[in-house]
C-alpha cells in the first residue's frame, strides 16, 4: 500500500551526509514548508506507481535503510526563451538546494543540472531538465508553444506567494498537477514528429510526456549503497538487486550493461538501472481518457563518494517512460 510505503521512505534518523554522497553546507530555509510540500508530492507519486510501492516493500525486507537517492522533473524552453529548467531550479535554491553542474545529454535536445540538498536534512537530489522546444519540428514546437508560452512566468509568481505563506500543500499541488490540457490529437502529433526516424524518438517521447503531465515527479531513486545486511547476496551490487527484483516481478528497462538492465559501471563511480513506467489513466483536453505511462522506479550505486550524474546513463533512464 502506498501508505506503507512512504512510511518506510520517511522513517528513521537521517544517514550521515558522506554515506548518502551529499556536501552541500547550507543551512535549509524555510524547511517545513518544503517538507510539507516535499511528503505530499511523495505520497502522490506513490499512490500513481505500484511498482513502486511493491518494490520499496521488497527492498525493505532485506533489511538495512531504503533511502530516496534522488527525483527527477522535466519542463520546456518555451517560444520566448523562458526556461522550465531556470523555474524549478528557482523553486529548490528558496529552500537552500545547490546548484550543481550541468549535465549534457548526448544526442538528445534536453538541457540538465542536478540540485543537491542541505547536508543536514534528508531531502532528496533533484535531477531537472528541459526540452529545447525549438530543436523539433516546427508542427511538434507550435503545439507545445501554444500550451506552454508564458507559464513559467506566472507560475514563479504563484510558487513565490507559496514559499513566502508557507504553504507547502498548495506549491505540492502547483508542482504535482499537469499545468496543460493538451487533446489526444496533440499529443499524438508531437510523439509522431519523430518521421519514424528512431534518433528523434527519444526527443519526441520526452516531449510529449512532459506535455501531458507536467512537472511531476517522473522518478524516485534508491540508493543500492545502504541496502541490507550483512554479506546478503542479493544486495552486494546493483546487478543482484535488479535480479532480485525481476524476479519478484519488477518490469525493468533493459538499457544495456553487463546484465542487459545496468548503466554505468563501477569504473565510472556511478550504476542506474531503472523499472518502465506504470499505466494511469489520464484524461485529455479533449475529454477522452486514456492509459498513459506516467511514473517508475530507478536504482543507483554510487561509488568513491560520486555525487553526481551520467549524461549517458540519464538519456537511457529516460526511456522509462516512453510510450508502450
Amino acid at each position: 500500500m502506498p501508505h506503507s510505503a512512504f512510511a518506510i521512505l520517511t522513517r528513521g534518523s537521517i544517514l550521515p551526509a558522506a554515506t548518502r554522497c551529499v556536501a552541500n553546507t547550507a543551512v535549509p530555509r524555510t524547511a517545513q514548508c518544503f517538507q510539507q510540500a516535499w511528503h505530499a508530492l511523495l505520497r502522490t507519486y506513490l499512490e500513481r506507481t505500484p511498482s513502486a510501492v511493491q518494490a520499496i516493500a521488497c527492498l525493505d525486507e532485506l533489511g538495512g535503510r531504503v533511502h530516496n537517492d534522488h527525483i527527477a522533473l522535466r519542463s520546456f524552453v518555451d517560444s520566448r526563451g523562458e526556461s522550465g529548467l531556470d523555474y524549478l531550479g528557482a523553486v529548490l535554491s528558496a529552500f537552500g538546494y545547490a546548484r550543481e553542474e550541468d549535465i549534457v545529454i548526448p544526442s538528445l535536445p534536453v538541457n540538465a543540472r542536478w540540485y543537491e540538498p542541505p547536508a543536514e536534512t534528508d531531502w532528496p537530489k533533484v535531477f531537472v531538465s528541459e526540452l529545447r522546444t525549438a530543436e523539433l519540428s516546427p508542427e511538434a514546437s507550435a503545439i507545445i508553444y501554444s500550451h506552454v508560452d508564458g507559464y513559467y512566468r506566472e507560475a514563479q509568481s504563484r510558487v513565490n506567494r507559496c514559499i513566502v505563506s508557507g504553504d507547502g500543500d498548495e506549491l505540492a499541488r502547483l508542482l504535482d498537477e499537469p499545468p496543460w490540457s493538451p487533446s489526444v490529437a496533440e499529443v499524438a502529433a508531437v510523439r509522431a514528429a519523430d518521421g519514424g526516424d528512431a534518433g528523434l524518438r527519444a526527443a519526441t517521447e520526452y516531449a510529449s510526456w512532459t506535455l501531458t503531465h507536467g512537472h511531476r515527479i517522473n522518478h524516485l531513486t534508491i540508493l543500492q549503497n545502504v541496502i541490507g545486511l550483512g554479506e546478503d547476496a542479493r544486495t552486494r551490487d546493483l546487478a543482484s538487486l535488479n535480479a532480485f527484483l525481476a524476479a519478484q516481478g519488477l518490469k525493468f528497462n533493459a538499457a544495456g550493461g553487463s546484465d542487459g538492465l545496468t548503466q554505468g559501471s563501477p569504473a565510472l563511480h556511478l550504476e542506474q538501472s531503472s523499472t518502465v513506467a506504470d499505466l494511469v489513466p489520464h484524461t485529455f483536453g479533449c475529454g477522452t481518457t486514456e492509459e498513459v505511462t506516467c511514473a517508475f522506479l530507478e536504482l543507483i550505486q554510487r561509488h568513491d563518494g560520486f555525487r553526481g550524474f551520467l549524461g549517458q546513463n540519464a538519456k537511457g533512464i529516460f526511456q522509462s517512460t516512453h510510450a508502450r
